[in-house]
């Protein structure tokens, strides 16, 4: 696949392929297999899949959550884990997924108020018992709030919105139909033009308490600088709900997988990312309401922020993990069936900041033939392709749509291509629209639902 420039930003050129019946792999040339990157099936944590989705995969003793969630417990775990970071900072990025071993503690409004009042009457400080409270009556393991969405609403949750959003599915496959692959169609530059962003704001809760990530790799070659951070941009999702993840500097990778242990805010976050974006490409029923037999997951470009404040200690609070996830309406969810084998959630390491460098880089200078696939630099083909690469692999065909399955390669490369060429796009938006979105911590990530 090759790009070419349009008058206002990078599109994907494609080439006609055979129809096939089942998926093929691509033409990127993975690296030599290795222990390294040789694909391991995970074990340890139970899959969605043979498990009951709407309960978590793994609980922390209810005496420790207890004495770890009050004020001073949080102080002696942010202690802890800044010495155990700056112990692997050597070899491994902060938890938060930056170079600084730094780990705060999350202290909440209340805790000022708590802490007054305690020391006012001399009694002891004893500030978990709100969980002690959740753990006995129960309460809800995922709670999202639209806390800010530019002029009109993105688009409404229900089946309603889902009838809607597929709709523009079948501008894809008129495009592939007619044959319309160097160019977009006037509808699909409308699916790629961003006029709103959503900040939606959710909060994981779960029972854990210093539990290690289970993340695996795919496509690992040496690391060209690594002192380079941006690969860990999705960690605050992960260790903000307390699973610690752990991201090697020394070697790079095309996709970070996360098997575990899942909970099931994990599948409600993935629902909620369906119904609220804007646009859906889907090679399958994408409704969670209606069972296919099996997995799918859902890919989107999005935005990280911290809870308050700015700081992503504020994010990490007992028992719930609270961040905000960015949604861009002309950057369309891909949605496919997916096997068992499949993560929990996954992400790509290339940046948003790193796109935006990219597309500078071709502003300045007269662009020079490059090497392809060259794994040290970022460019659209080989995001395209790696985004692909690892999609086959963990791909159900069975699962896909009749009218999808014999066009297969085409419909997925065209779905993926309008997912990147949203974000490139988003070079030409309003000055205003796109807030305060932090591009270090902006990517494309995939959810199992």
């Amino acid at each position: 696949m090759q790009y070419q420039q349009p008058p206002q930003y990078q599109q994907f050129q494609f080439q006609q392929q055979p129809a096939t019946s089942t998926p093929q792999s691509s033409s990127w040339a993975a690296p030599p297999l290795s222990a390294e990157n040789t694909y391991i099936p995970p074990t340890g944590f139970p899959t969605p899949s043979s498990t009951d989705t709407s309960k978590d995969s793994q609980t922390s003793g209810r005496a420790k959550r207890f004495f770890g969630d009050t004020l001073v417990g949080r102080f002696a775990r942010a202690s802890v884990q800044t010495t155990v970071s700056t112990l692997k900072m050597p070899a491994a990025l902060s938890p938060w997924g930056d170079n600084n071993p730094v780990t705060l503690p999350n202290v909440r409004y209340r805790d000022a108020i708590l802490f007054t009042t305690f020391a006012f009457v001399g009694a002891p400080l004893i500030e978990g018992a709100d969980g002690l409270v959740t753990d006995l009556f129960g309460a809800d393991s995922f709670v999202s709030e639209i806390v800010s969405s530019g002029a009109d609403a993105m688009t409404g949750s229900g089946v309603e919105s889902y009838v809607l959003k597929y709709g523009f599915f079948q501008i894809v496959e008129q495009a592939i139909d007619k044959g319309i692959v160097e160019h977009m169609l006037p509808e699909e530059e409308k699916i790629v033009t961003t006029t709103r962003v959503k900040a939606m704001q959710v909060s994981i809760k779960h029972k854990l308490m210093g539990v290690d990530a289970d993340i695996r790799f795919v496509g690992v070659y040496p690391s060209a600088d690594p002192k380079a951070c941006a690969k860990g941009w999705f960690c605050p999702y992960l260790f903000a709900s307390a699973r610690t993840p752990l991201i090697p500097r020394n070697n790079d990778f095309a996709i970070a997988q996360f098997y575990g242990p899942f909970l099931a805010a994990d599948y409600a976050l993935a629902h909620k990312l369906v119904a609220e974006s804007a646009n859906v490409l889907s090679l399958c029923e994408a409704d969670p309401s209606v069972n296919i037999g099996g997995n799918r997951m859902v890919i989107v470009f999005t935005g990280l922020a911290p809870f308050r404040a700015g700081m992503w200690s504020t994010s990490r609070r007992p028992g719930c993990g609270t961040v905000v996830f960015n949604l861009f309406d002309g950057c369309p969810a891909v949605v496919v069936p997916v096997s068992a084998s499949a993560p929990v959630c996954a992400w790509s390491p290339w940046t948003w900041a790193q796109m935006r460098s990219y597309q500078y880089i071709q502003q300045q200078q007269q662009p020079q033939p490059q090497t392809p696939n060259n794994p040290h630099k970022y460019t659209p083909e080989y995001q395209h392709e790696q985004i692909c690469e690892w999609i086959d692999s963990i791909v159900a065909p069975e699962l896909l749509d009749d009218n999808t399955k014999n066009k297969y390669e085409m419909v997925l490369g065209r779905a993926v291509s309008l997912l990147i060429n949203g974000v490139l796009a988003l070079e030409k938006v309003q000055p205003g629209v796109l807030g305060k979105v932090d591009g270090e911590r902006a990517g494309i990530v995939g959810f199992r639902y």
